[in-house]
């Protein structure tokens, strides 16, 4: 049987930020959605149903329908480049067509409620903000218990009770936490914030398409974008790039996505702010 042999504790304050992180990761979403019912949104009802639209679209296009697509990447591992552009492009497509429809669906059944400036940040909160929660949230939930359990002693116990075909995935799982260290930690609450913002950027991207009546090619930004933050991430899955590396890029990444969506969205807000009033 497969045993943990170095049952050494996972510290208490490592411990303790996995606690932050998984309450962080579950209340911001709700606590931004919150404050801007209060500071903007009209009526606020109309501000809740793009909130959840948001999350629902994400479920659908990410949770379930790109399911099925993903085992194909098994056949690209021996081939990284190929393996990560083609998971960083699955993603992209699912998500922003997802994105498209769920926020056209908004601009139709809604207009009164939906043409206004707070709209690509709630449906991207509500988008981003389940993948906060299922990401960030639920798996440091698990961690946090393996922690406990392992803290406790009672890690091989837990083991005795696997299946055997489960077994040395699942020790390897409980390795890997015990050298969990607070900076692992404060990187994966840093992925979650950024990944939060991203969405809610792409959001805006999407929905200034939509209010400009652009043609359906124009598609092709958003998921390029949403492929461009993916790739160095599906690269480091297979071993071709440093996590340190990763992270680095990610923050660039980000910083590059926002600023273009900032000027992307100065470009058009005249208009934007014209076909709003006129919804």
């Amino acid at each position: 049987m497969d045993k943990v042999v170095n049952n050494s504790p996972v510290s208490q304050f490592t411990v303790n930020m996995m606690g932050v992180e998984m309450l962080l990761c579950f209340a911001l979403p709700i606590i931004l959605l919150i404050w801007v019912i209060l500071r903007y949104s009209k009526p606020q009802k109309g501000a809740v149903k793009v909130f959840f639209i948001g999350m629902g679209v994400f479920f659908l296009f990410a949770g379930v329908l790109e399911g099925p697509f993903r085992g194909i990447a098994k056949d690209f591992q021996h081939v990284p480049f190929l393996y990560a552009l083609y998971g960083a492009l699955l993603a992209g497509v699912f998500e922003e067509v997802g994105r498209y429809l769920g926020l056209k669906f908004i601009n139709k059944r809604i207009p009164t409620k939906a043409a206004t400036p707070e709209t690509p940040f709630l449906y991207g909160l509500g988008h981003g903000g389940l993948e906060m929660i299922l990401i960030g949230s639920l798996t440091m939930f698990s961690n946090f218990m393996f922690a406990m359990l392992i803290n406790g002693g009672k890690v091989n116990e837990m083991l005795e009770k696997v299946p055997a075909s489960s077994r040395s995935v699942l020790n390897t799982q409980v390795k890997q936490l015990m050298a969990t260290t607070r900076w692992t930690i404060s990187l994966s609450l840093m992925e979650r914030l950024l990944a939060l913002a991203v969405q809610i950027a792409l959001s805006v991207v999407v929905w200034i398409i939509i209010m400009k009546r652009m043609r359906w090619f124009w598609l092709l930004l958003p998921i390029g974008l949403h492929g461009f933050i993916d790739f160095p991430a599906a690269l480091t899955q297979v071993g071709a790039l440093n996590g340190a590396v990763e992270e680095v890029l990610l923050v660039v990444q980000t910083i590059l996505v926002l600023a273009f969506t900032y000027w992307f969205w100065r470009q058009n807000r005249q208009v934007m702010t014209r076909t709003a009033k006129t919804a």
